[in-house]
């Protein structure tokens, strides 16, 4: 019987498992941004429809600790209020990307109401979520996300159609950077308090 163990297969499969995370991260930094976007976004929700109700943006901290920096953090929202398109609960903390999509949504006559009868299909046909029949999540949220997801579909579809090249590069950047759920249930809200 040969004696030396079989220590050398545990640091073997490290030692492959190493390079496989490194060959992994080598190739996704050789990437464009569309891809680099689309790993990041199964990262935040794998399965695409994510029904748990927490924001996949990211929290405002301008460091690790709360109190070890204070102040704006860059890119933030630096203006106070929008043109007047209702009372968004989030409003002071939006993002700049944010805020001027639901200009767009909010303000506009015609938007606004398209948006809105959208918002009462989408909480007829939450009910049929399988979540909702379960009673793991509600109507309203269901109908949020369902909401969302068409708002970003249609949104991002209509601006890179008037798009080309790196152009379509900066929207699909600053769409990504859109909180369409907040949007949404400022619709459904919205929708609701004018039935």
């Amino acid at each position: 019987m040969a004696g030396g163990g079989g220590a050398w297969k545990v640091a073997y499969a490290d030692f492959v498992t190493a390079m496989m995370a490194f060959f992994m991260v080598m190739w996704l930094v050789a990437q464009d941004q569309k891809v680099k976007d689309s790993v990041a976004k199964y990262f935040v929700d794998p399965v695409g429809f994510s029904l748990s109700g927490s924001s996949t943006q990211p929290a405002s901290a301008a460091g690790l600790f709360e109190s070890e920096f204070n102040g704006q953090v860059p890119g933030a929202k630096s203006r106070t209020s929008g043109r007047g398109r209702g009372s968004m609960q989030s409003r002071e903390n939006m993002e700049n990307e944010t805020g001027l999509v639901a200009d767009s949504i909010l303000e506009e006559p015609g938007q606004t109401q398209r948006w809105q009868e959208e918002a009462k299909k989408q909480l007829e046909s939450a009910k049929n979520v399988p979540a909702v029949r379960e009673g793991t999540v509600s109507e309203r949220e269901a109908a949020k996300v369902l909401l969302a997801r068409q708002m970003r579909q249609q949104v991002t579809a209509e601006a890179m159609s008037s798009t080309e090249g790196v152009y379509q590069d900066l929207v699909s950047t600053s769409l990504n950077r859109v909180d369409f759920e907040a949007l949404a249930e400022e619709v459904i809200r919205s929708s609701v308090e004018s039935d």
